[in-house]
């Protein structure tokens, strides 16, 4: 049974300030601009790149059409976010891939705990057909999966102390990402999965209400999660990308030519996130070195423990024939 503590936060989503409606598309001054949402803030390279994207549109359609930005969360949370994009409400949405676990079931894969080797094992993963089939898999839930965008290594941070063994997960009282797999990954490794928004998760952290959160190194930084748990610790247990979504009822609005424009600006667009992706990680690490992080990298022989932990999430999460198939071809690219 899984030993789970669901926090229920008070999601909020912005619909009367933006006046969504069934039109889905605005059209302001003669251009025709596509709603795009981010929890992230504005300097965030997965925001970056949809202003970038932005750019390419507009030049490319004369500005004709273009893309706003609502970042820092202010539309609110993921998934309602993703449910108004389904429903054609909101235009398009940049969204952890861990967070379709529950509506789109190819997409688990890439969520599945030490998968991946390192990042270049994951990027040629995306780049090539399997890729390219969980994002074509998306359109039977109502979107249209534009680009894959890198989120870096999640790694366990905390409050008093650093993980340096499996036995440090024991009890431990850890923020988790709103998805079942999750909470299964953080059960199995002995810890207490609190569900919680990336929203509310500093409050949580500066109050107590969790020892723990896990995510990537410059979420870690840009939440300022590092100033109420200081200790860093490389558990690189997943390594699941982050996925741009348009909804399918905007897609069909838009002309053949607008579509083409908008794919090879999200291709482009996952270039120049990536540049940015590593600039920032390594800038983000040398700052918080001097803020006073501890980083603390464990042994192999933890991390061979850590992996054994969760290996019955594979057959819970990924025993569908095409998922196991999903995962040999992964294990088989060099």
């Amino acid at each position: 049974m899984t030993r789970s503590r669901i926090i229920l936060g008070s999601l909020s989503v912005v619909v009367g300030l933006l006046t969504f409606n069934a039109h889905a598309i605005d059209t302001a001054d003669g251009m025709r601009t596509l709603r795009s949402a981010d929890v992230h803030p504005d300097d965030y390279p997965t925001v970056q790149a949809v202003q970038f994207m932005n750019q390419q549109i507009q030049k490319a359609s004369g500005r004709k059409l273009g893309i706003r930005v609502f970042s820092s969360g202010l539309l609110g949370d993921e998934a309602p976010l993703l449910q108004l994009v389904q429903s054609g409400e909101l235009d398009m949405n940049r969204i952890s891939i861990q967070a379709m676990d529950s509506i789109a079931p190819l997409t688990r894969v890439f969520s599945l705990p030490y998968l991946f080797r390192d990042t270049e094992h994951l990027h040629k993963v995306l780049d090539g057909p399997i890729g390219q089939e969980i994002l074509d898999s998306l359109s039977k839930q109502g979107l249209i999966g534009l680009a894959y965008y890198d989120a870096g290594m999640r790694n366990v941070y905390a409050v008093k102390k650093p993980i340096q063994k499996l036995e440090d997960m024991k009890d431990l009282n850890i923020r988790v990402q709103p998805s079942e797999m999750s909470l299964m990954v953080f059960d199995l490794l002995g810890a207490h999965p609190v569900r919680l928004p990336f929203s509310q998760t500093a409050r949580a952290l500066s109050n107590d209400l969790v020892e723990a959160a896990e995510n990537n190194l410059p979420s870690y930084s840009s939440t300022e999660h590092y100033k109420y748990a200081p200790y860093f610790s490389l558990t690189r247990h997943t390594m699941s990308p982050e996925i741009l979504v348009m909804s399918k009822i905007t897609w069909a609005k838009l002309s053949a030519a607008e579509q083409t424009m908008i794919r090879k600006a999200a291709r482009e667009s996952v270039i120049m996130m990536r540049d940015m992706w590593q600039q920032r990680e390594e800038r983000v690490e040398a700052t918080l070195k001097l803020a006073g992080v501890k980083f603390n990298e464990l042994p192999k022989d933890q991390i061979a423990r850590f992996t054994m932990a969760v290996q019955p999430v594979y057959a819970k999460y990924a025993s569908d024939p095409q998922q196991q198939s999903l995962i040999k071809r992964i294990r088989a690219i060099k």
